[in-house]
């Protein structure tokens, strides 16, 4: 289950990693999200840092694929975090591993990962995170059907909603990048066919509501979300499944035919996201569900 251990989360809040907790709020294109008892912290998508917690130690790694240049010029970064003199090796080191990163993915883009992380930066500390209607719990969760791209709560922010912490809803997210990404074996059907497989074991929905539900409330508490309350519970109402589509070509009717075939989704309630205004907000009036978005937004699909 992925969740941090009390010392983990003391350790970021207080402790020797205290740092680095405060670099990812400052640093927007920064993103600590928590995994089973270690975190990844993003950048543009990838993992830029790994911190794990082994034994009473904390370890701290880069991916290496992401070099560019000869070994010898890396940075000699601890691999142990024993000091505050570690812990500023490597804090020291981000913007020669974001620029190994940069190079990395002009040649490798992974234009998805980048925009989920910026949804997620929206809705949980931007700006904008007051008066959206979604948390990003977590991203990138995968599981024995395959991944899901974004998990949420939809929390309206109503001053009025938002002091309701019990009974919030699940929502999946399943973000698409241009058209030609909504199509074979990776596409919107096999998307729906994946969920429905997920969630068609109620064991499956109830272990991930418990898990989300202890995300967002550690999230909360190293101050990685922008609201005011933990939440209490979630409802028993079925799922959101929401389509965010980026870069759709309204002369393209590649959408619209998939959209058209997609099968049965009974375990969850099909949506489709709209921007308000351009930006990655999530607000409720402007996802629609299937129907009524292919009603409304007919001639752009």
């Amino acid at each position: 289950m992925r969740c941090l251990a009390k010392n983990f989360i003391e350790n970021l809040k207080f402790g020797l990693l205290g740092p680095i907790l405060s670099l990812t709020k400052l640093d927007f294109t920064l993103c600590l999200e928590i995994r089973d008892n270690y975190v990844n912290i993003y950048y543009r998508g990838g993992n830029i840092i790994k911190i794990k917690e082994n034994q009473g130690l904390f370890k701290a790694s880069f991916d290496k694929k992401y070099l560019n240049k000869d070994l010898t010029k890396v940075p000699n970064l601890p691999v142990v975090l024993n000091s505050p003199e570690d812990i500023e090796a490597w804090i020291d080191a981000i913007p020669f591993l974001k620029h190994e990163m940069d190079i990395w993915f002009g040649k490798h883009p992974k234009n998805e990962r980048e925009f989920q992380q910026l949804m997620l930066r929206e809705n949980n500390f931007g700006n904008s995170a007051k008066g959206t209607d979604y948390f990003i719990c977590d991203i990138e969760y995968a599981n024995h059907t395959g991944r899901f791209d974004l998990i949420a709560v939809k929390w309206p922010s109503s001053s009025v909603c938002r002091k309701n912490n019990r009974n919030l809803r699940l929502a999946f997210i399943e973000m698409k990048y241009l058209d030609n990404a909504l199509t074979g074996t990776a596409g919107l059907s096999k998307h729906v066919e994946d969920i429905n497989t997920f969630l068609s074991k109620s064991e499956n929905l109830e272990n991930i509501k418990e898990e989300m539900k202890l995300i967002f409330n550690q999230k909360l508490n190293l101050g990685l979300i922008n609201n005011q309350k933990s939440i209490e519970s979630f409802s028993e109402a079925k799922p959101e499944f929401i389509l965010a589509l980026i870069n759709h070509d309204p002369e393209s009717s590649i959408l619209r035919n998939e959209l058209m075939k997609l099968p049965d989704c009974p375990n969850t309630d099909i949506k489709v996201a709209t921007s308000n205004f351009m930006g990655y907000g999530l607000y409720s009036h402007s996802i629609y569900g299937l129907d009524e978005f292919l009603r409304r937004f007919e001639d752009r699909i």
